[in-house]
């Protein structure tokens, strides 16, 4: 099981973590490729760099013609058209969906109105979809990192001069494990807290497991190191050994939503960020059908699912419950079903290695493939080969 651990001490952007996956010997020539499939007309190109004498790379994005302000409706479309696996499109497309609550947030706007300035141009399209697409790359399956350094000072944006940290990024380093530090100038921009905001689960001084290579990667600007190191490790694997962690549950009782609002509920806490949601069916008091709501997120997600719950069910109340999770030890991997590749999960149980093909990918075979997932699913069992 991979591990990916990132030091902080300097900050991080999105192109300085981009940079370091490069460094780390990831190869976006097939990322560029699948960006120009769609005419955006982009090179991603990794220039070598030193600072301080240590060597790195740095970023250097570039695209034929200028680009329009993006609606969070246009950046759906560009990731639904992207030729990359189905977890590297919803991770970005959670990602980006993230950003524009935040966002609106911030800003005192509608969701659906918010333009991606500098936050959405295409090199944060990359920086996005390249760090989702970089740790697949690399199997990675876990995600940790060192306290967030916390910095001020000014900075100018399509807003106007605003306080460091950018209250954008402010909002998206809730919840994260925070250290002073001297820096007056903007060492973690908003893309860079949006990546660590969704790929990273634990932060820590340290790691376990056996380091196999590490990588830099330089930001633009030219003030001290400015630079990001990742190490990438290999966990053991302990079929024994389970997982833990920690999750919050939320839950509420519903009897005034009709069946049309409560099914764009549900859709709606999902698409917030939850990692379950369950409907159960019941009679409330007076006799009336009824249902009561859980959820089950991940502690930084947890402002997002709160406000998803109130604003789409006027519900009047929620129990929030903080409770530990106990789980098998899994890692990305790919199967090949009718000479296809397809994502899915490797689970690690009792000495005995078990794969599950993503219901995304399946779906989208089937549908290639004129078949029902059913069938796609009994016939991959026979011949489903392991890459």
């Amino acid at each position: 099981m991979s591990l990916l651990y990132l030091d902080l001490e300097c900050g991080i952007s999105g192109d300085m973590f981009v940079s370091a996956l490069s460094d780390l010997g990831v190869d976006f020539t097939p990322l560029e490729e699948a960006f120009n499939s769609l005419e955006l007309g982009v090179k991603m190109k990794f220039a070598g760099d030193s600072r301080n004498g240590i060597t790195g790379k740095r970023a250097d994005f570039s695209w034929e013609s200028d680009q329009p302000l993006r609606l969070m409706r246009d950046i759906h479309d560009l990731l639904e058209r992207l030729p990359v696996s189905e977890s590297v499109k919803s991770g970005s497309r959670h990602a980006f969906e993230r950003l524009a609550r935040v966002e609106a947030f911030v800003h005192g706007m509608d969701v659906d109105k918010v333009h991606f300035h500098e936050v959405g141009a295409l090199d944060t399209l990359m920086d996005i979809v390249g760090a989702f697409w970089g740790l697949e790359s690399l199997g990675v399956s876990r995600v940790w990192a060192s306290s967030v350094p916390w910095f001020s000072g000014k900075v100018q944006t399509a807003h106007g001069e605003l306080p460091l940290p950018a209250p954008a990024t402010a909002v998206l380093l809730e919840n994260k494990k925070i250290k002073p530090s001297g820096y007056d100038w903007e060492i973690i921009t908003p893309t860079g807290a949006l990546i660590l905001d969704q790929l990273v689960q634990e932060y820590t001084t340290g790691f376990p497991g056996i380091l196999k290579k590490s990588g830099t990667g330089f930001g633009e600007k030219q003030a001290g190191f400015n630079g990001l190191r990742i190490f990438l490790a290999e966990m053991e694997e302990n079929p024994d050994k389970y997982g833990q962690d920690k999750v919050w549950v939320l839950t509420t009782n519903i009897d005034h939503l009709t069946g049309e609002e409560l099914g764009f509920l549900l859709e709606n806490i999902m698409q917030a960020g939850a990692l379950d949601v369950i409907h159960l069916p019941g009679t409330m008091k007076k006799n009336r059908p009824g249902c009561q709501v859980q959820v089950m997120c991940r502690p930084h997600e947890l402002k997002s699912i709160q406000e998803a719950f109130f604003r789409h069910s006027l519900t009047l109340g929620l129990r929030v419950q903080l409770q530990e999770r106990i789980f098998l030890p899994r890692r990305s991997t790919q199967v090949k079903i009718k000479n296809q590749s397809i994502q899915a999960k490797e689970v690690f149980f009792d000495g005995r290695t078990y794969v599950r093909p993503e219901m995304n990918d399946l779906s989208g075979l089937a549908d290639k493939c004129k078949e029902s997932v059913v069938q796609i699913r009994l016939s991959g069992e026979g011949d489903a080969e392991k890459m």
